[in-house]
């Protein structure tokens, strides 16, 4: 009597803000009573639609003792606690969630591509993936060049997003597959102070001169950084004293 009347159905699609935490708990509630009440049964066990409510209860519900009363007291996960691969539609139990794309699929595509434009050649789809919204990028470039690498068709060189040029990507691109991944950096967000950007460097990663043109006063070489001293005077003092590394 409570979801099946036509007054009550607006619970799965009308809820004023101010009620929807009650609400959820209420059918949290709801589900932890269902599932212990057929969890001893077989064939109910067996039926899809159990495991799926099953499943939902484990990943968005909470059950904990009422100190007072003595029961069970069952709520609903806030959603910040609520895994991105969780259940999203009994429909479609496979599809996860992004905060960025929201709920369902995405896909992973890699194509040739011909660095010089003045020749015409031909553009070709070489690996194409399906996966759960909620997969990370930085996780789909090695199975990508395993994949072609293995059909004969693995690339020299990779131009990819930022979530896939990350430094073990980069590393394990080059030692197992031959290829050189090109990604932008991922930026840290502060725009107040001097970034590597800022600077001039050579190809091997040695900074030559400051913004304002001045070059370092000393140069330390450690294993693969560098480091650069900046004399403390004047404008240069204020504006491009850096050391990096």
């Amino acid at each position: 009597s409570r979801y099946l009347n036509k007054k009550e159905e607006a619970v799965f699609s009308i809820v004023k803000p101010s009620e929807s935490s009650k609400t959820l708990d209420q059918l949290a509630q709801n589900i932890f009573f269902l599932v212990e009440r057929f969890s001893s049964l077989d064939k109910v066990n067996e039926m899809n639609s159990f495991k799926l409510l099953v499943r939902l209860f484990e990943e968005q519900c909470l059950v904990a003792d009422d100190e007072k009363s003595g029961e069970k007291l069952v709520t609903a996960k806030p959603n910040k606690e609520v895994a991105s691969d969780s259940l999203q539609n009994p429909s479609d139990p496979d599809a996860g969630y992004s905060g960025h794309k929201g709920k369902g699929y995405q896909v992973q595509v890699t194509e040739t591509y011909n660095p010089d434009s003045s020749e015409d050649k031909l553009s070709l789809i070489t690996y194409v993936h399906v996966e759960s919204a909620d997969q990370n990028d930085a996780n789909a470039l090695l199975p990508a060049l395993d994949n072609t690498k293995q059909r004969e068709m693995a690339p020299d060189e990779v131009l990819a997003d930022s979530l896939y040029g990350g430094d073990e990507n980069c590393r394990k691109a080059k030692q197992d597959y031959g290829a050189d991944v090109i990604a932008p950096v991922m930026g840290g967000g502060n725009k107040k102070g001097l970034s590597l950007d800022d600077f001039t460097v050579s190809k091997q990663g040695k900074i030559l001169s400051c913004p304002q043109g001045h070059a370092p006063v000393t140069v330390k070489h450690k294993k693969k950084n560098y480091s650069a001293a900046f004399a403390i005077t004047g404008y240069h003092r204020e504006n491009c004293h850096r050391r990096h590394t």
